[in-house]
């Protein structure tokens, strides 16, 4: 099982000319492009293998951005839809390919941040559980309901997203 769960997630307004470009970079090379060179690396060996699986773990802002966090938002998007195609692609082989769409998790990157965050320990439970079921859009905790709210009401889930820290 390859994991792809780095994430790096900075505050910034993007019209402001001090937000430095190697930020934002940082942003885009840890949470796209490492995955994606790091699936293509992998893929030899896990193609060799009979049964094996890869995991993006993305964010709920993939599909809902939050104003405050634009890059981040749009490299999760980016991973999102690599995982979608990839998972076509891979779809005739033995690997399986798997997102995770967390909530808020207590984790030293959200420390600060809102309130409702669920352990990791809870987000792994939920995502064995799926895993196992071959559910391979994994929507966890939280991230459920915004993403059923958002289909439902887009107008009121963006315009709270559109002010939140």
């Amino acid at each position: 099982i390859l994991i792809n769960n780095a994430g790096v997630q900075y505050a910034y307004d993007l019209s402001d000319p001090s937000v430095p470009l190697d930020r934002i970079d940082q942003e885009l090379q840890t949470n796209l492009v490492g995955p994606i060179y790091l699936t293509r690396r992998m893929l030899p060996q896990l193609r060799a293998k009979p049964r094996a699986a890869i995991v993006n773990v993305s964010s709920s802002l993939a599909f809902v951005p939050k104003q405050s966090a634009p890059v981040y938002s749009a490299s999760k998007a980016g991973l999102h839809t690599f995982t979608k195609a990839l998972r076509w692609q891979l779809e005739a082989t033995g690997v399986k390919v798997f997102e995770i769409i967390p909530p808020l998790v207590d984790t030293a990157m959200t420390a600060g941040r809102g309130s409702g965050k669920i352990t990791p320990e809870a987000l792994v439970r939920e995502f064995w559980a799926a895993f196992a079921a071959d559910v391979y859009e994994i929507r966890v905790g939280r991230a459920k309901i915004l993403l059923r709210l958002h289909g439902l009401l887009p107008g009121l889930v963006e315009r709270r997203m559109r002010v939140a820290q």
